[in-house]
């Protein structure tokens, strides 16, 4: 195992922890206003076991303020010690740097180490370092180690409001604008509100649109930019002119330093430093915390570790042709289904601007009959030498082209109605639809959309279909073949074939895993979106997890009774396909974008109910993407033959940290599935256990949602979630996508065969 450490050092409190304590009834208005007012002569905590508020003196001499006193031992009252820590952090931060939060204690570095550097730069337009202070507790043979979380992140500021800015011609209308607002700590800079987007100026007053209640005119000289990243480069270029790409370049490259793995250990190492060295982590008078060592494998308080051996992966129905390596699966076995998969001549209808017709006819011949000639890697292997049609044991399609007349969503319609047209007066069905599209569309909404535009209309017709960019067919050889690699993967997908399947552990329970994945439509960035959630079901049969065959999505209001209806659809299927009695044993996974609540617990609890079943056990997990857990894997030496390379610290897939009985620690997409060294550091995704769970075995759970994040037919790599997730996120997005466009009928994909195969991908 290599050499592995967390960014997270033990904590303890040494010298005299006895400390007189006072208590009184929770109430969230006093409770605030008991922090305004006595912020620096106490804490407060708020107790959940009797809801009441604690309040710890942190001057000498204060007293408590609670009508009750009692005298604590701090070291025995763990669950205090975040809440003097933060209070401990503030005094040792305050006056000397920016403070960004107190919950947790984020602290901004010095401007003069920023990372947006130019003489003729103005002070108020910055990118600086930030340091955020979290607290968890780890668990080893249920012993519990509690420490604090360093985690570094960049930041960007643009500290001059909008009439400064218009001084300097920078552009405000069509732009969001923010609000400052006191913070409850003066220790704490203040909060940043987003109040609205600027319509028109009038003298020094803003009118805004999409605003905020209250908010509808604003003055110039209290209104301040988002620092988003266009808005900072706009700044930067307005203010530099032909100085400014040096400037923005640098800083990237000073970014991606920073957020490498030895930039991010640097930057945490210094942080722990000042801390031990010269900070004063006083928790009450007397008695103060120690910042330990960061954890590292070497300690016996290091989480139990695992690597996850890579999911083997099925090929042929009898389960002899495996592989734990899609691509070579695929070369030498063929798909899944290659006996059975009809049709096996497609007729392929593409879609494109006549302008760019000889371009998409050059990269489809690339795509149906691969490029042998194109050899990559340091074995000169070529990656798509076999291409789509031998790949997936195909005959020569039939390929017709519609040509649009221009980029708008109207053209695309026109032209696809065109080929609907064609295959109606001939007598036929498209099996594909090949559409050739432009990033730039992304930023076209709804209807004026022409990748969903199209969509909507094969899909009303059963007819799914596969996007291509004019920035991929751009590709130089080297790249393209990549390219290629995964669209040939997701194309085979959606016209409804079985790449292959993953195998399951043999086991005695009747296994299904359910994924809630979600997406907000947002047509307003000031008001709540509309949120959607997409339902994802796969089950174990015969040694082999297979995909139901309908998915769903819909308003996050009425996600539980889905939830319910497809839960009860799902084992009623799977029950009479494998003969189940009401007596078998049953587990039940779900992952889930979120924490679980009540309402889907009850809606387990009716499936149960109404399908009398015996022996059911439940998990719940959460599959939480931000958290602050870094790995540093100190083997990892990096990938590439440039300098700096890639990945360099970073953990590599598999790796599994068990934090405790109910939080793992997985690493899904490591160091070497990185694309470039300005992608940082791999991050883990922990996975947390809810306390209603029935079936709690963290190491089976960790392992399942591995596999399934390495299970995607939308990508010869591996995702960053599991496919439970992933895929319920892609069914709310694109359905969300394609709500806007006019004459779209929801229905086509909930009753129609498409809904049927993975037409999202």
């Amino acid at each position: 195992m290599s050499q592995l450490s967390l960014n997270f050092a033990p904590l303890n409190i040494v010298g005299n922890t006895s400390v007189q304590v006072g208590r009184q009834p929770f109430d969230a208005e006093h409770l605030a206003d008991l922090r305004s007012d006595f912020v620096d002569s106490h804490v407060f905590h708020r107790s959940g076991i009797d809801d009441t508020i604690i309040d710890i003196p942190i001057v000498k001499d204060a007293q408590p303020l609670g009508n009750v006193h009692e005298t604590l031992d701090l070291v025995n009252e763990r669950r205090l010690w975040p809440t003097l820590l933060s209070a401990s952090l503030l005094r040792a931060f305050g006056g000397l740097r920016d403070i960004l939060s107190d919950r947790p204690v984020s602290v901004v570095g010095p401007v003069g180490r920023g990372y947006l550097i130019h003489p003729e730069l103005p002070e108020w337009i910055q990118r600086r370092t930030l340091l955020r202070f979290d607290t968890r507790t780890t668990y080893v043979d249920r012993k519990s180690t509690f420490g604090l979380v360093c985690e570094t992140k960049l930041k960007s500021f643009i500290n001059a409001p909008c009439s400064v800015l218009l001084e300097h011609e920078i552009p405000i209308v069509g732009r969001y604008v923010t609000v400052r607002m006191p913070a409850s700590d003066p220790r704490v800079l203040p909060r940043l509100r987003l109040v609205g987007k600027v319509v028109s100026k009038e003298g020094d007053i803003l009118t805004l649109s999409d605003n905020a209640e209250g908010f509808e005119t604003v003055n110039a000289s209290e209104a301040y930019l988002e620092p988003r990243r266009e808005i900072m480069e706009d700044c930067v270029n307005r203010l530099l002119g032909r100085s400014a790409r040096g400037v923005l370049d640098e800083a990237e490259r000073q970014a991606a330093l920073f957020h490498s793995g030895p930039g991010r250990q640097g930057q945490i190492a210094e942080a722990l430093k000042y801390l031990r060295q010269k900070a004063n982590l006083e928790a009450v008078p007397g008695a103060n915390f120690v910042v330990g060592d960061l954890l590292s494998n070497r300690s016996k308080s290091f989480p139990k570790t695992e690597s996850i051996p890579q999911p083997s992966l099925l090929f042929d129905p009898s389960g002899t042709r495996r592989d734990t390596w899609k691509e070579r699966g695929l070369k030498e076995s063929g798909p899944f289904d290659q006996r059975t998969f009809s049709p096996k001549q497609l007729r392929i209808a593409v879609v494109c601007q006549a302008r760019h017709e000889g371009r998409v006819d050059e990269f489809l011949a690339k795509f149906l009959e691969g490029m042998p000639s194109v050899l990559t890697g340091a074995k000169r292997e070529a990656r798509y030498g076999d291409g789509f049609l031998r790949r997936f044991q195909l005959d020569k399609p039939s390929v017709r082209y519609f040509t649009a007349s221009g980029s708008s969503a109207d053209d695309y319609l026109s032209a696809s109605r065109t080929a609907l047209s064609t295959s109606a007066d001939e007598g036929f069905k498209w099996d594909l639809a090949i559409v050739q599209v432009e990033e730039d569309f992304k930023a076209s909404d709804g209807g004026d959309n022409p990748y969903y535009a199209t969509k909507s209309i094969f899909l009303k017709r059963d007819v799914p279909v596969q996007s291509i960019r004019l920035e991929t067919m751009a590709q130089p050889a080297g790249e393209l073949v990549f390219s290629l690699n995964h669209l040939s993967l997701a194309t085979y997908a959606k016209i409804g074939g079985t790449p292959w399947l993953l195998a399951a552990q043999q086991t005695v329970a009747h296994e299904l895993v359910i994924g809630l994945g979600s997406h907000t439509e947002a047509t307003s960035r000031i008001g709540t979106g509309k949120r959607f959630v997409g339902i994802t079901t796969v089950f174990s049969s015969d040694g082999s997890y297979l995909l139901s065959d309908r998915t769903a999505v819909v308003p996050y209001e009425d996600y539980a009774v889905a939830l319910y209806e497809t839960l009860k659809r799902a084992i009623t299927t799977v029950r009479t396909q494998d003969n189940w009695r009401s007596s078998d044993k049953v587990r039940l996974v779900f992952h889930m974008f979120k924490p679980l609540k009540d309402i889907e617990a009850e809606a387990v609890e009716r499936v149960v109910r109404d399908l009398h079943l015996q022996d059911v056990t439940f998990a719940f997990v959460h599959v939480a993407p931000d958290h602050p857990f870094i790995i540093f894997d100190h083997d990892q030496k990096g990938y590439g033959f440039r300098d700096p390379r890639k990945g360099v610290l970073g953990p590599s897939r598999g790796l599994h940290l068990k934090l405790g009985d109910r939080e793992s620690l997985v690493v899904f997409s490591g160091a070497s599935e990185l694309k470039r060294p300005e992608d940082g550091m791999p991050r883990p995704c922990l996975l947390k256990l809810h306390r209603l769970s029935t079936f709690t075995d963290m190491t089976y759970i960790a392992r399942q949602a591995f596999a399934f994040a390495g299970n995607s037919w939308r990508t010869m790599s591996p995702e960053p979630f599991p496919i439970t997730i992933r895929y319920s996120d892609l069914i709310s997005e694109r359905l969300t996508g394609l709500a806007a466009v006019p004459g779209w009928d929801a229905e086509a994909v909930k009753f129609g065969q498409i809904g049927r195969t993975l037409w999202f991908l």
